[in-house]
């Protein structure tokens, strides 16, 4: 929500926006950290095809399309991406389900938030940001050369002026905070309120809004019974981003997962047979099957089926033993997963964790069915993953989307928590401004919800 207080007589006392976020969650279990994302990649992400649910790049997104955050995911104070390096593609970005994204460096991408939404960007921005068919909350750290648009109201907070141009429309009041000077065309409309900590060399078009500035007001055009107040200076309190340290929140305990996966004893076994790779689940009591494999079992395999018994959560080891130099290699090719016992292969794809101790490499051609955990790896996959993606880096999405069946199975052997990480994005107090203003005429509260 974001709202606006006057005393009775005039002052404007509080200016607040509230977080685009829930507040910071405790621990992640592993079934947390599984569950809550479709992609965990520790270096950069290249995604050029839908990912269904939330993802996360300890680098820099090179490419991107939609991330959709479907509904049904579980819940999470993470938003449907968050980036600990920059966004550095000039493409299109779509965001569903009233997603957010934090990026903790620059960005240059173009992102849509679809029926509402937030954008977090810490460095520079010179990508358009846009909400529609919902509220918004937008905030630029750094320098904006960004056009940015609100649908139905909300919040934009920049943190170093703006060059470019700013919209706020749809019959809800928005709130506008630019620490620095604007030269762009401003839009202020249905009484949006725009405190500026500086002067305008562009066009503010007030609409029946409310400006108070700093330096110079400028060209104010299509006033509308709008107010104009000028203030020594504004005291505009920057949004923070808690997206913690990447390293202690993924990559430390996912690796150390994998190792910990690894060190378990197989109770079940695999079998190539007409080139067929059949898992035959031997399950303990509690419903855990441990396969412990190598990659020349799929030499010359063009099929997999599982025969899974009463088993809850398959976990199979998988070692590449034809390693060069440390350069580990798996390319399954036309590697098809078929029905086996059950209906359809990604019927079974939530209880299966693949556990690629070594691979460094992963090329994968046809749909791959279950969650895969790689540490080490830079994977690219031509076709759907069914499952959750845990990989060093993801190279190429060629034409391959991630789907959102998170792995649901047990973590035999291992803690029951990871150490102890950051929510996505929290914008600290929000977009928050403490601006003592004397009104020479009597006005009515301003009230905007987001």
């Amino acid at each position: 929500m974001i709202r606006i207080i006057l005393d009775t007589a005039g002052t404007l006392v509080l200016l607040t926006a509230l977080v685009a976020g829930p507040a910071r969650a405790g621990p992640l279990s592993y079934s947390a950290l599984f569950g809550q994302f479709n992609a965990i990649i520790f270096g950069n992400f290249d995604a050029s095809s839908e990912i269904e649910g939330r993802a996360v790049a300890g680098g820099n997104v090179t490419r991107g399309t939609n991330f959709q955050t479907h509904t049904g995911l579980a819940a999470s104070s993470f938003g449907a991406l968050s980036v600990y390096g920059n966004v550095s593609t000039p493409g299109n970005l779509n965001v569903g389900n009233a997603g957010n994204v934090a990026i903790a460096g620059s960005n240059t991408a173009s992102f849509t938030m679809n029926t509402g939404g937030s954008a977090y960007v810490g460095g520079t921005n010179s990508g358009n940001l846009t909400v529609s068919g919902g509220p918004g909350t937008l905030a630029v750290i750094g320098a904006n050369s960004g056009a940015m648009t609100l649908s139905n109201g909300g919040s934009v907070y920049l943190g170093s002026g703006t060059t470019a141009s700013l919209t706020a429309s749809g019959g809800t009041a928005a709130t506008l905070a630019i620490n620095g000077n604007t030269s762009g065309t401003l839009s202020l409309n249905d009484h949006t309120t725009l405190s500026l900590n500086g002067s305008n060399t562009g066009t503010i078009q007030l609409n029946g809004g409310a400006l108070i500035y700093s330096g110079s007001a400028g060209n104010v055009t299509n006033v509308n019974g709008g107010t104009q107040t000028q203030q020594s200076a504004l005291n505009l309190t920057a949004p923070t981003s808690t997206l913690g340290n990447f390293a202690t929140t993924f990559q430390i305990p996912l690796t150390a997962l994998s190792t910990q996966l690894n060190g378990l004893a197989a109770n079940s076994t695999a079998t190539l047979s007409s080139g067929n790779v059949n898992f035959h689940a031997k399950p303990d009591s509690t419903g855990v099957a441990v396969f412990d494999v190598n990659t020349s079992l799929f030499a010359g395999a063009s099929s997999v089926t599982f025969s899974l018994g009463s088993a809850t959560s398959v976990i199979i080891n998988v070692n590449v033993d034809s390693c060069v130099s440390n350069v580990c290699v798996f390319s399954p090719g036309s590697l098809n997963f078929t029905q086996g016992a059950v209906q359809r292969s990604t019927d079974y794809a939530s209880i299966v964790l693949w556990n690629f101790v070594n691979a460094t490499t992963l090329n994968l051609t046809n749909e791959f069915v279950g969650s895969i955990l790689a540490p080490k790896a830079a994977v690219t996959n031509a076709n759907a993953i069914d499952g959750t993606l845990v990989a060093a880096s993801d190279t190429s999405f060629s034409t391959g989307e991630l789907h959102s069946h998170p792995y649901t199975g047990s973590f035999p052997g291992t803690p029951t928590a990871a150490p102890e990480p950051a929510s996505l994005i929290v914008l600290g107090s929000g977009c928050t401004a403490l601006v003592v203003l004397h009104r020479r005429r009597r006005h009515h509260p301003i009230a905007a919800s987001n």
